[in-house]
């Protein structure tokens, strides 16, 4: 590998020379693809199986501080990996060269990964699956940010003591020179255990503290941006409709910031009296109003020194609102009826459902104070809006009320989850989770049937989901009857009848009864997982089909097929299709 690593001149001395990307990934179908892909866009590619390689060749610049060996002008690469995972790496790299930008990807893409991923110094966070143009346009936007230095210059100014950087080879410990936090935060993963291979269920407990679960792009977004704005002491203003989990996006924001060893207040104007907000607030001072006997802080003398997060400031009084702007102007507020000003540092986070810009046209909003909080703005997709992330969120909260209500989390029958997964769900993550509760509370037996789902969720059915329903109750009647120790097997054999009956085979298509012939056969004669035999040929029939008919054209070869390009050029390694067959006709 090492000798891939080659003298090369700075891609800053001329437009003509590629500039050099170095791509670290222990999967190695992945890692052809993303090598090809990022070839075709100019890029001079150096491929490693796993960081450690990428480190002792980087170690080696700075102990021997060669000027004739070329760093990269960028570093992708993955986190989980034997021997070093991508997360040491990046905080080593980030430590010793500053200027070298790095891009971290990760199929475990998660809050906490995310913001692991910021705080290691990453350039950006590539959530898997990634869309290739998206990955050519973020290594690009990487490489224009911080321009490529060589070798010499790194290690004349960020050499470290050769006695203080050792060979990783005859240790186990990853990093050289590296905080303990790494090696017990980001243990490398077993050679076996690919991240892609990882369940995302798996991660949903034990490595989601936070309680903020999503794998699709809305939710990718918030967790780049809570990972960029962890460490800033930037006010913040969250957006998004009730029940979006505002204030987890608040606490997970203050949880991995320089404050989080400080108080995190959170306050609801809309829940507190109108006359009661300043001093709920500021505090007040003895004898400042009847019944005021004593001296007490407010809310931002609490929060000193940490976050206090206002839910619902549309709901705040307008005059409330200037002394709220004073704080946020300089610091410094009076408690009511207070004659001394109080100074304080809190970092302000704020959240509404409502429009503040339209609060502000119609003069309930200060206009000035708007800006001041619409700093940066964090808006939260709606539930409605990613209808993917309901199994993952549906898991978490049944186990939490099964856990709250010390007895065995049910499983969702897959109609129940459809179901839920078509629902609008105008209460958003709250509601389903109120709805998980009274599952774990009132539905019987250990599997959730969609007859067992409320009332409200099972209104308005689309009508493609009304005959699985039925097919589900016929499933949980038929359980029902039968006795306890048949009950498995009567209910995978009506599952199949279910299918059966929803799926028949069409008189006139002659290939499906081909392939309906061949099942039969198939386990007359014994054979079990005949889906995994099947899938495979259906599939490179198909794709050579879409191949032939686009002349090897593999963007519409896609198109044809309904895929991306990503998945068809994963599908051609995965089923060893001859790279004649279109391989380099983007």
């Amino acid at each position: 590998m090492t000798n891939k690593v080659t003298t090369t001149a700075s891609s800053t001395t001329s437009d003509a020379i590629p500039a050099t990307l170095w791509l670290i990934d222990d999967d190695s179908a992945l890692r052809l693809i993303l090598a090809d892909t990022f070839e075709d866009a100019g890029l001079t590619v150096i491929s490693f199986t796993q960081a450690k390689a990428a480190w002792t060749r980087l170690n080696d610049m700075l102990q021997q501080q060669k000027s004739d060996q070329q760093l990269p002008d960028v570093i992708l690469t993955d986190i989980r990996m034997p021997m070093m995972d991508g997360l040491s790496f990046s905080d080593w790299v980030h430590q010793h060269f500053p200027d070298l930008p790095i891009v971290i990807m990760t199929a475990h893409s998660d809050l906490t990964s995310a913001i692991n991923s910021y705080q290691t110094g990453a350039f950006e966070y590539l959530p898997k699956p990634f869309d290739l143009d998206e990955a050519v346009a973020t290594i690009y936007k990487a490489i224009k940010h911080q321009p490529n230095a060589t070798a010499e210059n790194h290690t004349e100014n960020h050499t470290k003591e050769p006695d203080k950087i050792t060979a990783p080879n005859d240790s186990p410990e990853p990093l050289p020179d590296a905080p303990a936090k790494n090696a017990t935060e980001h243990k490398p993963a077993d050679k076996t255990n690919h991240v892609k291979d990882k369940p995302a269920a798996d991660s949903v407990s034990n490595e989601n503290p936070s309680g903020i679960i999503g794998q699709s792009q809305a939710m990718q977004t918030v967790f780049r941006a809570i990972g960029r704005l962890a460490h800033s002491p930037i006010t913040v203003l969250i957006t998004g409709e009730s029940g979006t989990g505002k204030e987890l996006v608040a606490s997970a924001l203050h949880q991995h910031s320089p404050r989080n060893e400080q108080p995190f207040i959170a306050l609801n104007m809309a829940a507190i009296p109108h006359d009661l907000i300043e001093s709920e607030l500021f505090g007040h001072e003895k004898g400042a109003f009847t019944g005021a006997t004593t001296t007490r802080q407010g809310r931002f003398e609490q929060a000193n020194g940490g976050t206090l997060f206002l839910d619902e400031i549309g709901d705040m009084p307008f005059s409330t609102q200037t002394r709220l702007l004073r704080v946020l102007a300089n610091g410094e507020f009076y408690r009511v009826g207070g004659q001394k000003p109080v100074k304080v540092d809190v970092r302000i986070i704020a959240a509404t459902h409502q429009n503040l810009e339209e609060l502000v046209k119609q003069g309930k909003f200060r206009e000035d104070l708007f800006y001041r909080l619409n700093v940066i703005r964090l808006p939260l997709p709606p539930l409605r809006t990613r209808h993917e992330d309901i199994p993952a969120l549906a898991t978490y909260f049944m186990q939490r009320a099964a856990d709250e209500m010390n007895t065995t989390a049910k499983k969702l029958h897959p109609t129940a989850l459809q179901i839920m997964q078509h629902f609008e769900w105008h209460g958003n993550v709250r509601q389903l989770e109120n709805v998980c509760l009274w599952l774990t509370v009132m539905a019987t037996g250990e599997t959730v049937m969609a007859t067992d789902l409320p009332p409200e969720l099972l209104e308005n059915i689309p009508p493609h989901l009304e005959a699985l329903q039925q097919q589900s109750t016929a499933v949980s009647e038929s359980t029902q009857n039968q006795p306890s120790h048949d009950h498995i097997d009567s209910q995978h054999h009506t599952d199949h009848s279910a299918i059966a009956q929803l799926q028949p085979v069409p008189e006139n298509s002659s290939w499906q009864q081909v392939l309906a012939d061949w099942a039969e056969n198939a386990l007359q004669t014994g054979k079990v997982d005949i889906l995994q035999t099947a899938t495979p040929e259906f599939e490179r029939v198909l794709l050579k089909a879409a191949l032939n008919h686009s002349n090897g054209k593999k963007i519409e070869a896609a198109k044809l097929l309904g895929w991306g390009r990503n998945t068809l050029t994963r599908k051609l390694q995965q089923l060893d299709i001859s790279s004649t067959e279109g391989r380099n006709n983007y």
